[in-house]
């Protein structure tokens, strides 16, 4: 039996095609001091993984990231440190490609175990897995020529995915910062105003006392 879309149907099917290529997941959580957090991620033999990862806050927005095959043997042992200004540094530095080996859960650990004090905040964005099927779903030709805009959409929209992640780690960033620096301006004001207040009372007390030891002086006289 041969389905056959017509045209109304085209612009809801592109959509379904194009949320179905464009999903992610997205991972944010605290890794506290000398602890280490992992996830598991099945990863399919001869299959690519991608993963982009960043610390939010903490410390120097450091973290050491291992990840395990399923047999145990380390496939990256690597430490990031975010606490630069160059988009594109971060984005490198955030970025672990590879090739599995052997398919099965990988353990994806975020070490903080060198950190006495401070908890790391870890966002990590792994793409669609299904990327790879771009072929097949270019083999459907009852949708016409439009498969390729939808490939290319798809496509754009994990670069747009991964740049939304950044870019919102960077945000955070900047408003931890703003609200650290007007809660210092707050206690700088306040400690200012408590000497202004001392010293204002310091004067008063000294000029009374002046005052009253002239007096004292004019009655002796």
């Amino acid at each position: 039996m041969t389905t056959v879309f017509t045209a109304a149907w085209r612009p809801w099917l592109c959509l379904l095609l194009i949320s179905s290529l464009a999903q992610g997941s997205v991972l944010t959580f605290q890794v506290e001091p000398r602890t280490m957090d992992c996830v598991f991620e099945q990863v399919e033999q001869g299959k690519e993984f991608n993963m982009d990862f960043e610390v939010a806050r903490g410390g120097l927005l450091d973290i050491k990231v291992k990840i395990y095959s399923p047999r145990g043997d380390v496939v990256v042992d690597k430490i990031a440190f975010f606490n630069h200004e160059d988009d594109k540094r971060l984005e490198e530095e955030g970025h672990i490609s590879f090739v599995a080996l052997k398919s099965g859960e990988h353990k994806i650990c975020f070490d903080n175990t060198m950190s006495r004090w401070t908890a790391k905040v870890v966002s990590m964005l792994i793409p669609n897995k299904k990327k790879k099927a771009h072929e097949n779903i270019a083999k459907l030709e009852h949708l016409g020529p439009v498969v390729d805009s939808i490939i290319k959409i798809a496509d754009g929209l994990d670069a747009v995915t991964r740049k939304q992640h950044h870019f919102a780690i960077r945000e955070r960033q900047h408003q931890d910062t703003q609200i650290s620096t007007n809660s210092r301006v707050h206690w700088m004001a306040a400690f200012q105003s408590c000497i202004l207040i001392g010293m204002s009372m310091f004067q008063l007390y000294y000029i009374r006392r002046w005052l009253a030891s002239k007096t004292t002086r004019r009655h002796r006289l």
